[in-house]
C-alpha cells in the first residue's frame, strides 16, 4: 500500500507564545516515530512518503506533495501541543482524500484516545509503541475484509457512534529487531536546527538506545514506551550512529534516551564502541543524577560525550517529592558538580508551577539554579499533560484544563494551568525574570565565551542571547 507519514506543523507562536521570544531556539529535530514506522512499513513492501511539516511546509504545498503521492492511508504523530494542528490538516486533507484512511499516534492519542476520537478527524487511533500495532492495521486494510478490526491490539476505532478500545499490546522485547530508522525519506540532517544549548557541530543526529523509564515521576508521560527498560544491543546502537555520520552527514550524535544512564555496563560498551570507531565525533545525553556516579560521567567524557542534561525540576525538596523525583537537592547538586569535575558541560530541566508551587519555592529554584555551574538552564513551564498522574489528579478534582492554548512549556504568554498560590501574572514574571536573571549575569556571559568551540556553537548562542533579550 501506500502510506503518507506527516509530521504536523508546530509554529514558532504555537511554540513559544505570541512574542515569540524563543524562535530561534525552538527544539526543531527529525521525527524518529516516523521514521522508524517508515522502515518498518518499507520492510513489508509498503511504499512510504514522510512529509515534515515542522520545518515550515504550508498546507497548500502539503496537499500538492500529497496529491503527487496519491496515499492510501495518511499517518500523523501528534504531541499534545501539536494535536490541534494534526486535526486541522486533516480536515483539510480530507477535501481532497475522502476515501483514504486516517491514522493518529503519538503521545497525544495514546494517552487521551477518548478525546482525541472525538476530535472527529481519525478512522483509527495507534496506542502505545506504533510499529508493530500499524504493521497489523495496515494488513487489516490491505486485505479489505468484512472483519472488524476488535483483534488488533493496540488501536481505537469508531463504531455504531462509539469509540472502542481495543486491549493493549505488549511493547516489544527485542529492540535489535527493529531496522533502523529511515532517514533518507526526511530531509537532510542540515535542514534541522535542534536547540543551540545541545550542539557544538550541526548536523546533529539523534538516537535512542532504548526504551521505557522505570521512573515514575508524576509529570511525566511514559504510556507510549511504558515503564519496562528496553536496550538495543551496543552493535546496534553502533552500526546506526555509523550509518548516521558516513551516510547521513552527521558530526554530533544525540543519545535521546530518556535515562541513558540507567544501566552502566550497556553505557561503558557504548562508549568503547565510540572511542574505537569515533573518537572525535562529539555526543551528548540525557539523564537523572541518581543514574550517575563520578567514574561513570569521567568515562562518558572519555568517550567524547561533552555535555549532559539533568532534570533537576526544582531547588526545593518538597517539590522534588510531590514530582516523585526519586532524589533530593544535595543530590542534584552533587550529580552536577561530579559532572563539572568530569570535564562536562551541564545542561538543566527546571519544571517551574507545579500545583504545589509557592513563591518561596519558586525563589529557593531560581538560587538553586544560579548556585550551580551550569552551563545551560531551562525553566520549563508546568504543564499538566495527559497520562500524567497530576493531570489525573487535577482532572478528579474537577480541574478543566484546555489544551488549544499554552500546552507548549515555552509558552511564556498563555497559560492552561496556574498553580493556586500564584497568579498568571505573576507565575509569568517569575518565568521571564528567572532566564533573565540566571543568563544575563556578567560572570555568566563571559564563562560562556570562554567555553565556545566551533562558529555553529557560537551562532547558537548569539541566537539564545537575543531570545532572552526578547522576553
Amino acid at each position: 500500500m501506500k502510506i503518507l507519514l506527516i509530521d504536523p506543523p508546530f509554529g514558532p507562536e504555537q511554540a513559544g507564545g505570541r512574542k515569540r521570544c524563543f524562535k530561534n531556539v525552538i527544539n526543531i529535530i527529525p521525527s524518529l516515530g516516523l521514521a522508524y514506522l517508515a522502515a518498518v512499513c518499507e520492510r513489508k513492501n509498503h511504499t512510504v512518503k514522510i512529509i515534515d511539516c515542522s520545518l515550515g511546509l504550508e498546507d497548500n504545498r502539503l496537499v500538492e506533495e500529497a496529491k503527487e503521492f496519491e496515499p492510501e492511508i495518511i499517518g500523523i504523530t501528534a504531541t499534545t501541543p501539536a494535536f490541534r494542528n494534526a486535526v486541522r490538516i486533516v480536515f483539510h486533507l480530507r477535501k481532497y482524500f475522502p476515501k483514504v484512511v486516517f491514522v493518529c499516534g503519538g503521545a497525544h492519542p495514546t494517552a487521551s484516545p477518548v478525546e482525541a476520537m472525538k476530535a472527529d478527524a481519525f478512522d483509527f487511533l495507534v496506542l502505545g509503541e506504533g510499529e508493530e500495532i500499524f504493521i497489523e492495521l495496515i494488513s487489516y486494510l490491505e486485505n479489505k475484509n468484512s472483519s472488524l478490526p476488535h483483534n488488533i491490539k493496540g488501536i481505537a476505532f469508531r463504531l455504531n457512534g462509539k469509540v472502542t478500545i481495543t486491549a493493549s499490546r505488549p511493547r516489544i522485547d527485542d529492540l535489535d529487531s527493529l531496522p533502523f530508522p529511515a532517514r533518507r525519506l526526511l530531509p537532510p540532517l542540515s535542514a534541522y536546527h535542534p536547540t543551540p544549548a545541545s550542539y557544538r557541530r550541526l548536523p546533529l543526529a539523534v538516537i535512542i538506545t532504548s526504551r521505557g523509564c522505570p521512573s515514575s515521576c508524576t509529570f511525566c508521560d511514559r504510556a507510549v514506551f511504558g515503564e519496562k527498560f528496553r536496550k538495543r544491543s551496543v552493535s546496534n546502537v553502533m552500526a546506526e550512529v555509523e550509518e548516521a555520520i558516513q551516510k547521513y552527514g552527521a558530526k554530533e550524535i544525540r543519545f535521546f534516551d530518556d535515562a541513558f544512564t540507567l544501566d552502566h555496563s550497556h553505557v561503558e560498551g557504548i562508549c568503547r564502541g565510540m572511542k574505537k570507531v569515533h573518537p572525535r565525533i562529539p555526543w551528548t545525553c540525557l539523564t537523572k543524577t541518581n543514574a550517575v556516579n563520578f567514574n561513570l560521567l569521567k568515562m562518558i567524557r572519555d568517550a567524547g560525550c561533552w555535555q549532559v542534561l539533568f532534570g533537576l525540576e526544582s531547588g526545593d525538596d518538597g517539590i522534588l517529592m510531590h514530582l516523585n523525583k526519586g532524589n533530593t537537592v544535595e543530590q542534584n547538586k552533587r550529580g552536577v558538580y561530579w559532572a563539572k569535575e568530569a570535564g562536562l558541560n551541564v545542561r538543566a530541566d527546571f519544571l517551574v508551577g507545579s500545583p504545589w508551587e509557592t513563591k518561596e519555592t519558586l525563589e529557593k529554584t531560581l538560587k538553586f539554579a544560579k548556585s550551580l555551574p551550569l552551563d545551560f538552564a531551562h525553566f520549563n513551564k508546568f504543564v499538566p499533560y495527559p497520562g500524567t498522574e497530576i493531570y489525573k489528579d487535577l482532572i478528579e478534582k474537577g480541574d478543566k484544563i484546555d489544551f488549544d492554548n499554552g500546552s507548549s512549556i515555552i509558552n511564556l504568554n498563555d497559560f492552561i494551568y496556574t498553580p493556586e498560590s500564584l497568579g498568571e501574572l505573576e507565575y509569568g514574571n517569575f518565568l521571564n525574570r528567572a532566564y533573565k536573571e540566571f543568563y544575563l549575569r556578567p560572570s555568566y556571559i563571559l564563562r560562556r565565551l570562554l567555553s565556545l568551540r566551533s562558529l555553529s556553537e557560537f551562532i547558537g548562542q548569539v541566537r539564545g542571547f537575543f531570545s532572552i533579550l526578547s522576553l
